[in-house]
């Protein structure tokens, strides 16, 4: 069955709303027609089953038939991403979505290399929000993880307190590994992963990570790539957390 995404805002009753670009996937590209039916996500835990009505009117009127709540996951996974060069976010987005991540903060390191103005952050986040809700509809997943605007460390640390787990991953780490830290922290409902930029962090950032909470954890005798490092670290905690 095709799905579709709207906003709350766009159910009322019985009734959804479909406007564009929703509306031009379902029938101008999927050529769904009048008495189709389609699976709808707000987002926001709410799955609809719902007929299409007049696919004709530019905004298409669709009548709920089931509909289904999903409880968010527990423990919800926040990761602290250190800007990478290029695309590379949009791979790490796009992935750790389709593993259950549910909130990504791009965050500014000392050793990121991107330098960007204000407007510039505001463009890409909304990019990157839009990879979100795309992999989160690809893979039908009832909840959408937020994309947060682009933060230096310092504030990220400062969020990661409200948090049961942070959790830093670093490459120089010898003696903690990821898996023990995990299976001692079964009872926890939030946890934040910080992964370094390429170059890694700097010893100024682990220390004060170390000082906010943070435990310095390992991922193995080889040192990952930062896309390959959010990507394994949001899937062992997927895999040792939430029972999968």
């Amino acid at each position: 069955m095709y799905c579709c995404y709207v906003l709350p805002s766009q159910i009322s009753g019985n009734t959804i709303h479909i406007d564009n670009p929703e509306r031009h996937h379902l029938i101008n590209v999927l050529r769904l027609k009048h008495g189709d039916e389609v699976q709808v996500f707000d987002g926001e835990g709410n799955s609809y089953i719902a007929v299409l009505g007049d696919t004709r009117s530019c905004i298409v009127n669709a009548s709920i038939c089931h509909h289904q709540f999903y409880a968010p996951n527990s423990p919800q996974i926040t990761l602290f991403q250190g800007l990478p060069k290029s695309d590379k976010l949009q791979l790490i987005v796009q992935k750790t979505t389709e593993i259950g991540v549910d909130q990504i903060v791009p965050m500014i390191c000392q050793r990121s290399i991107p330098k960007q103005t204000v407007a510039t952050q505001k463009k890409r986040q909304a990019r990157w929000q839009r990879i979100a809700i795309e992999a989160a509809k690809q893979c039908k997943r009832p909840r959408f993880p937020k994309v947060l605007d682009t933060r230096k460390m310092t504030d990220c640390l400062e969020m990661a307190t409200h948090l049961d787990l942070s959790i830093l991953f670093w490459e120089n780490e010898e003696k903690q590994e990821i898996k023990v830290i995990l299976q001692n922290h079964r009872q926890i409902r939030s946890i934040g992963l910080f992964i370094g930029p390429e170059g890694g962090f700097s010893d100024e950032e682990v220390e004060d990570a170390i000082q906010s909470g943070c435990i310095p954890a390992r991922l193995g005798d080889n040192i990952l790539r930062t896309e390959t490092a959010a990507i394994v670290g949001v899937a062992l905690v997927v895999y040792e957390l939430r029972g999968l």
